[in-house]
């Protein structure tokens, strides 16, 4: 198949390292910036590139890796260039508002929104891995009427890809678990190093301290995206994140004990159980 990277960053030119190291399909790419398409094509991360008017066309299965407001747009504005019957999909962490837009739209392609469950610390073309992916989930989320063949193609390049699992879900219930899994600890670690003595915790630190806070490095641009376009979930789980803290906070006050031990038991047994 062709397949087109459209977006060449940390998760776009990890796909692309992906895709030539463990398929043998054709992988085009397309860079905002042209010299990070120069460096692609030099490594061999892409094997062609060129105009959106030449690629679009040709590509079996594109995968948009942009930011989450720039990808209703840019479907709807290209649309009449993506092959017919193709498979347009992307790689943002929520799904429910990108997935209904186009759901509305009448096109000639399918758009079938994906959501490849790794990343980093760090962003751009640099820091790119060929193995990225290989512990990771790919979660695949089609709406009604979207036939299952597509969806199975999709599943089915993951696969290939190495993904260690792949999920089929309803953009719903993907930005619901999204908002537990991933999108509250951004916050939970964000909140934790706001404290005033995080500046002197060298010496004070050690697995605690890493584990807490690591995901509080973050890109502030696109993550205030994903939690403003997720905010019903993402809201609901930092209800239930309060609720439990002034457990604790009403406990350790009052000098319940009791209390205090129950609910920490309660979360060793829960986390012992669900890994």
């Amino acid at each position: 198949m062709n397949i087109l990277i459209m977006g060449l960053g940390l998760i776009g030119a990890s796909i692309a390292k992906t895709l030539k190291k463990n398929t043998k399909h054709h992988v085009m790419g397309f860079n905002r910036t042209r010299s990070v398409t120069l460096r692609a094509l030099d490594e061999k991360v892409i094997d062609e590139s060129g105009e959106l008017e030449e690629l679009l066309p040709r590509a079996d299965i594109t995968i948009i890796n942009f930011y989450p407001q720039a990808i209703v747009p840019f479907v709807k504005e290209h649309a009449h260039l993506f092959k017919k019957n193709s498979i347009v999909t992307d790689s943002c962490g929520i799904k429910t508002k990108i997935c209904r837009a186009l759901q509305a739209e009448n096109f000639d392609f399918y758009f079938i929104g994906a959501h490849p469950m790794a990343g980093r610390e760090v962003s751009g073309y640099d820091n790119s891995l060929d193995n990225l992916f290989d512990s990771a989930s790919f979660i695949c989320t089609p709406v009604e009427g979207t036939p299952r063949n597509k969806t199975d193609a999709l599943v089915g390049l993951a696969q290939e890809m190495g993904f260690a699992r792949t999920v089929v879900t309803t953009p719903e219930h993907h930005d619901e678990m999204i908002a537990f899994t991933s999108q509250i600890a951004h916050v939970l670690a964000c909140s934790y190093v706001l404290s005033p003595l995080a500046p002197q915790h060298a010496g004070y630190s050690a697995g605690s301290y890493r584990d807490v806070s690591r995901v509080a490095r973050i890109n502030a641009d696109m993550w205030t995206e994903l939690f403003i376009d997720n905010k019903e979930p993402l809201v609901r789980e930092i209800d239930d994140l309060v609720s439990n803290l002034m457990k604790f906070k009403y406990c350790i006050v009052n000098g319940d004990s009791k209390q205090l031990h129950s609910l920490m038991e309660q979360g060793n047994k829960i986390k012992e159980e669900i890994g």
